[in-house]
């Protein structure tokens, strides 16, 4: 099942107990921040979640699959997510 934000939104006024208008509210101050936090370079840690930091991707040559022709791929930033011990826990079934 995928999950969109609307979804999003109205599980979390349903598990706060709070008005949908509220939990929208929330959400998008939380990206707003993980956006600023990030694009500062700056790292953002929730135990039990995971991390938010910013990557780097080196320039490189890559190729058309269509034609073949060699393509240069330009150095740019890019979002980490490191999931956090519980998280990669709970994916396997793994008591922590």
């Amino acid at each position: 099942m995928n999950m969109n934000k609307k979804e999003l939104i109205e599980h979390i006024a349903t598990g706060a107990d709070i008005s949908t208008l509220t939990a929208e509210q929330v959400l998008n101050s939380f990206i707003s921040h993980v956006i600023e936090t990030v694009s500062a370079k700056d790292v953002l840690q929730l135990i039990g979640l995971g991390s938010f930091s910013q990557g780097e991707r080196s320039a490189r040559n890559g190729r058309n699959p269509v034609t073949g022709a060699v393509v240069h791929i330009a150095a740019s930033r890019t979002i980490k997510f490191r999931p956090g011990i519980a998280f990669k826990n709970s994916l396997n079934h793994t008591e922590f």
